[in-house]
């Protein structure tokens, strides 16, 4: 089963600069019909594509295959593409910040957008115990990104502003994001009551979140360094950029639920790096890391068999949220 054909197609501007962002969202199969139970907790993934001037784009074959298993285990897909991939506009940097910014931007949209849906069903059903499980994941460069965005706490703090009704006007990057969440939330459930995102309860919405990553075919220096020249990855809001400084990709890998798939013939990264990555990650305290390397399997995934054991795994970490 592979990703087929969008439930929506839109554009979100990038809280970086403003540059219109290619997005499609995926609904499961649930949601197509209103007879069914939908599941108790909302649930919703992100998957970011590889890197753009190699070719790397939202339609990506591993991108399919991995948002395929995601959408058939009952979470809505989010995929986009980064500046200078399909149709989204800019150009790929040289520094890794704006593409963090456009990930960011496709973050905020999928929790204010997941917030909706779960607001619309609580008051639909009387229901006022359900909850949001977001995966933020990616695949080679977008594995790279999705380790470095910002802390559900920050991510509150930083588009708080976005209602439009303070300091910040309605034509801003975030509060077109949050029109664009309220618009394709009410398109999801027709018919029924639009939640206003100006009502929203954002200590509501920290307490019921939980995130959890997927990487796949994850970069880690030297390529990772190349590819940021070798700084500190944060998003850049203009003002506000000081809120959003960045967590320690191992510590935030560590402390939240996270599968990292690689293989041991990977050409960006050596076995032998990402096992002691995976070691390392898995000896921290506490920690909910979980690797699995797959034999035989490459950077792509093209190798006989190993997109099927990769998916096999995945579909098990996937029953971990029903």
């Amino acid at each position: 089963m592979h990703l087929y054909r969008p439930t929506f197609s839109f554009t979100i501007p990038s809280i970086h600069d403003g540059r219109q962002l290619e997005c499609r969202v995926y609904l499961p199969r649930h949601f197509e019909n209103i007879e069914s139970t939908p599941p108790r907790r909302t649930q919703g993934a992100i998957f970011a594509h590889p890197y753009a001037s190699l070719g790397g784009s939202y339609d990506d074959p591993v991108v399919g295959f991995i948002g395929g298993e995601l959408q058939h285990a009952g979470f809505i897909v989010g995929t986009f593409n980064f500046r200078g991939a399909g149709g989204s506009e800019g150009q790929t940097s040289w520094t890794s910040k704006p593409e963090l910014g456009d990930y960011t931007s496709f973050y905020g949209f999928m929790l204010y957008y997941l917030n909706a849906l779960k607001s619309v069903q609580e008051f639909s059903e009387g229901d006022q115990d359900r909850g949001i499980d977001l995966i933020l994941g990616g695949y080679s460069y977008g594995s790279m990104i999705a380790s470095n965005v910002p802390t559900l706490d920050v991510m509150i703090d930083l588009f708080r502003p976005g209602l439009g009704t303070g300091s910040v006007s309605p034509g801003t990057p975030i509060n077109r994001i949050f029109r664009e969440a309220r618009k394709i939330a009410a398109a999801t459930i027709p018919g029924s009551v639009a939640t206003r995102v100006e009502d929203r309860d954002d200590e509501g919405l920290r307490a019921s979140t939980l995130i959890s990553y997927l990487l796949v075919s994850p970069l880690l220096p030297p390529v990772s360094s190349f590819l940021t020249v070798f700084t500190t990855l944060s998003v850049d809001v203009g003002d506000r950029s000081a809120q959003a400084r960045p967590a320690r990709p191992a510590d935030q890998l560590s402390a939240h639920r996270t599968l990292a798939l690689f293989g041991d013939d990977d050409t960006f990264t050596s076995v032998g790096k990402l096992r002691r990555w995976s070691a390392e990650l898995s000896r921290m305290p506490h920690s909910q890391f979980r690797g699995c390397e797959i034999e035989g399997a490459g950077h792509f995934w093209r190798e006989d068999g190993v997109e099927q054991e990769a998916r096999e795994i995945l579909r098990e970490w996937l029953r971990g949220y029903t």
